[in-house]
């Protein structure tokens, strides 16, 4: 069996490096798993984990029981923001509880940002008005879908990407738009 995986794995970086023009065989791990065998006794007992190491990074503020942040001062788009926290080995923030919010908050404190809004990671872009974080679940089922007063709205238009305010919020604005953006690396 892990010939087998490390055959797929192999095919797998070979195909992104191909697409990508990047490397990518140290995004992967094979991972052993506690599996409990069915009738046939065909277990596995390993399975491929996609960026499955978060390493400390000493530019993150940490908050313990919640994850690592850091703000990009940098304006990018939606997209290109994306990209970046997952290069940093982490993801876009994602707000899961008031907690977190207050950390996220914390994080861009000090900054003095004079922007509205920095982007985190949700978006709906899969349906309009149906906004689901990077992972593709629910804001409620995330645990936090406090919007600002007014948000969602559209209002420059289609606006499919997930901010935050820095007044308080969550908002709505056009992935386009470039602008500073949270990265998170969680805790496992």
């Amino acid at each position: 069996m892990a010939v087998r995986l490390i055959a797929i794995q192999t095919l797998l970086c070979l195909v992104s490096y191909t697409l990508g023009q990047q490397a990518c065989f140290d995004s992967f791990a094979v991972v052993p798993a506690r599996t409990a065998t069915g009738a046939s006794g065909n277990a596995d007992p390993t399975y491929i984990l996609r960026n499955p190491l978060v390493v400390r990074r000493d530019d993150y503020t940490y908050f313990p029981g919640i994850g690592g942040y850091k703000l990009h001062s940098r304006a990018v788009s939606w997209n290109q923001a994306r990209i970046t926290c997952e290069e940093e080995g982490g993801h876009l923030a994602i707000i899961n509880s008031l907690a977190e919010r207050d950390a996220v908050v914390k994080v861009l404190e000090p900054m003095k940002l004079n922007l509205d809004y920095v982007s985190l990671g949700f978006h709906d872009l899969y349906e309009e008005g149906h906004y689901v974080t990077i992972h593709g679940e629910t804001l409620a089922r995330a645990g936090f879908d406090e919007w600002a007063d007014g948000e969602p709205n559209n209002r420059h238009g289609l606006e499919n990407c997930g901010s935050w305010y820095i007044s308080g919020g969550l908002n709505d604005h056009k992935c386009s738009v470039l602008l500073p953006f949270v990265c998170e690396l969680p805790i496992h």
